[in-house]
């Protein structure tokens, strides 16, 4: 966008355009980092634990999403190794949350990516400039407050679904995680026990259960984006199980399986391309 035209685009234009820009460069930050499993808005909430160990008391409202909402994400946060839960010294009915050092990394990678936006727009406008800005985007803030106060905007209803995983039950989970990282799972057991995993990859997971054998084995289906490339990355040299090859299917899928040494399956499968 070049400086003869700006004056030509709308407010709402220009902010379309511009929005995003802080999120870009902290994903940028983030998969540099091999970080790929966050939930929606674990970076924000990793980086929202204060000294006393929980969120800042504001922390949903700047998020525009529930207290309950943000308790789901610590959940998420916890079970994939980015935060952990403690009993407070001196009272046992207060939990205190402290970020992994993988939680710490997170938050590193983060302050990087918004210091990188913050260098870049440093460099184009002054800093009057950019209080002016804070400011203008201060009071558009409070006026969407208002609105809905009033009734006269409403808010989305709030995402009650965020993920979910399968339950595979397995013989040994030692074995059970290993085979996963294999498949290029980031895997962990749960904190205080041997009988539970997971295992997460590209925003998906798993939970592995030992001693749940009796259960039947378990299944899934996994949608990805090249069905072909999946089966050649898991039919390589020393991975276990059985991987089927893939083929296409009357709906419109190329499809391939995975039958781990347990015996649970994951089918998984990608577009047809015309």
């Amino acid at each position: 966008m070049d400086g003869d035209s700006r004056d030509e685009y709308a407010t709402p234009t220009l902010m379309r355009s511009a929005r995003g820009v802080y999120a870009q460069s902290i994903r940028a930050h983030l998969d540099a980092i091999g970080v790929d499993d966050l939930p929606r808005n674990g970076a924000f909430i990793l980086a929202g634990i204060d000294a006393s160990g929980r969120p800042r008391q504001d922390l949903p409202a700047e998020l525009g999403v529930t207290k309950q909402a943000v308790s789901q994400v610590i959940d998420v946060l916890v079970n994939r190794g980015y935060l952990t839960r403690r009993s407070a010294s001196g009272d046992r009915r207060r939990v205190d949350l402290e970020p992994t050092d993988r939680g710490r990394e997170v938050v590193a990678a983060v302050l990087r990516g918004i210091e990188a936006v913050d260098r870049g727009l440093s460099e184009r406008v002054s800093p009057e400039q950019i209080e002016a800005m804070r400011s203008a985007l201060i009071a558009l803030t409070e006026i969407k407050a208002d609105r809905i106060a009033t009734g006269v905007g409403q808010r989305r209803p709030v995402s009650q679904l965020r993920s979910f995983s399968p339950i595979f039950p397995v013989r040994d989970l030692g074995a059970a995680l290993a085979h996963y990282a294999a498949l290029g799972f980031r895997t962990f057991a749960y904190e205080g026990g041997d009988d539970y995993g997971f295992a997460n990859r590209d925003g998906t997971g798993l939970h592995l259960a030992a001693g749940a054998e009796d259960q039947g084995p378990g299944a899934a289906y996994l949608y990805v984006r090249d069905a072909d490339a999946l089966y050649a990355e898991w039919t390589r040299p020393g991975i276990g199980g059985h991987t089927h090859p893939v083929g296409p299917t009357s709906y419109k899928l190329r499809e391939g399986s995975h039958v781990d040494p347990d015996g649970n399956l994951i089918r998984f499968g990608s577009p047809i391309k015309e």
